[in-house]
């Protein structure tokens, strides 16, 4: 089976998309010949990135259209340049099924190909714009890609509309959003199959610990537990809240937050934080991640919207703790006081007495840890959900998926 991968994202990883993309490529089993297209991202701001692509499996190739430069404009660019070059990658890969990693086939006429395309939905504009108006920040507060996304909203829903109207199969990763893109978006449910990311329980693990002075030595001689913020710096991610949050913890339990992800530093004075208590490291290398998730004792995303965060499942992974928020499909991948503890979005009060109590309880933060990882290996592993994203794709070309 021969498999074209459209995905504006892929490496050097900065997101979800990006994350789904390389992992998934990483484990598709050996029988499907996987063609990656996606553009060729040439930085990311004034941070440091390697630009070398990792070792991928023999049967991963990967044909980069196009650059990106930014966060926002490159997709449509490379939109349109999918549209340009699709049917030449399917004549010269002989292709079986197009999988569209995000909304990459956007200005693609369906109607003109003769083979089937499944299309990943991990969020959709509309929920984007929606999350980023609940910030209740003013423009100019917003991170670059936000400010995009409200000036072009009106364009982008019409394009969304008519992009849910094609003829095309859908992957969600949450039952959530299934229920989402069949109630708002009006897709067919036999359309859509429910496949959950996953992460590498090898690549992410405790026994990282061992090897995290390396990379990250003024982290490991921090004697204070760690609380670890990894994720872009966005206010739909919650970063304002959890900002708001730290002086209330700060009174309680003796801390040290680390900051890591794409985007602007944030402005820890104007939150009257003192330096001593936390570190910015922006950008970090995909590949570096599994250490500094085995040095934090807690992992926080106290975003306002998710699907199926990665970066939750990476941490659980590691035996971090995590303290999340209620939203989307995080409560399908986290059992509250079991493997994990989810707060309500936007409280500030709830987010602080959660991460206080996993701080000044030991041996229940260790438990849930424990669990984290427990739940990851029998529910969510990167080898499981490409297994069955092989599947989903030989159901559809022999036919089975009832329309």
């Amino acid at each position: 089976m021969r498999v074209l991968m459209l995905t504006p994202e892929f490496y050097p990883v900065w997101g979800g998309l990006g994350a789904y993309a390389l992992e998934l490529s990483r484990f598709m089993p050996k029988d499907v010949e996987l063609y990656i297209v996606t553009p060729k991202r040439e930085g990311f701001g004034k941070a440091k990135i390697d630009l070398n692509l990792p070792d991928l499996p023999s049967n991963v190739f990967v044909n980069y259209v196009g650059v990106a430069r930014d966060t926002f404009i490159y997709n449509f660019k490379f939109q349109i340049k999918v549209a340009v070059h699709l049917s030449k990658f399917i004549k010269e890969y002989d292709i079986d099924i197009i999988h569209s990693n995000g909304l990459a086939t956007l200005f693609v006429n369906t109607s003109k190909l003769s083979i089937p395309i499944v299309n990943t939905i991990h969020s959709t504009i509309e929920d984007q714009i929606e999350t980023i108006k609940e910030t209740n920040l003013k423009f100019f507060e917003l991170e670059f890609s936000e400010k995009m996304t409200l000036l072009l909203s009106p364009f982008l829903r019409q394009l969304e509309r008519i992009h849910f109207k094609k003829n095309q199969y859908y992957i969600t990763v949450s039952k959530f959003y299934k229920n989402l893109l069949v109630e708002e978006k009006k897709v067919r449910p036999s359309d859509i199959a429910v496949i959950y990311n996953g992460t590498d329980p090898v690549k992410f693990s405790p026994e990282k610990k061992k090897e995290a002075k390396k990379y990250f030595p003024m982290l490991t001689e921090i004697e204070y537990p760690k609380i670890l913020y990894l994720s872009r710096l966005i206010e739909s991610k919650g970063i304002s809240i959890l900002l708001k949050a730290i002086p209330t913890i700060l009174r309680r339990v003796d801390v040290h937050f680390v900051f890591a992800g794409p985007g602007k530093k944030p402005d820890f004075d104007k939150y009257k934080i003192p330096q001593q208590y936390y570190t910015f490291l922006g950008y970090i290398n995909h590949e570096n991640t599994p250490f500094l998730y085995a040095l934090s004792d807690v992992f926080v995303l106290p975003s306002l919207y998710e699907n199926f965060p990665i970066s939750i499942l990476q941490a659980m992974a590691s035996e971090t703790a995590v303290v999340a928020t209620n939203v989307g499909g995080i409560p399908e991948m986290i059992t509250s006081e079991y493997d994990g503890l989810l707060v309500p979005p936007k409280d500030v009060d709830s987010l602080a007495n959660a991460l206080i109590k996993l701080i000044e309880d030991d041996n229940l933060r260790r438990k849930i840890g424990r669990k984290a990882r427990d739940t990851v290996l029998r529910k969510f592993t990167w080898e499981r959900t490409a297994k069955l994203t092989k599947e989903y794709y030989e159901e559809i070309l022999e036919g089975g998926v009832k329309r």
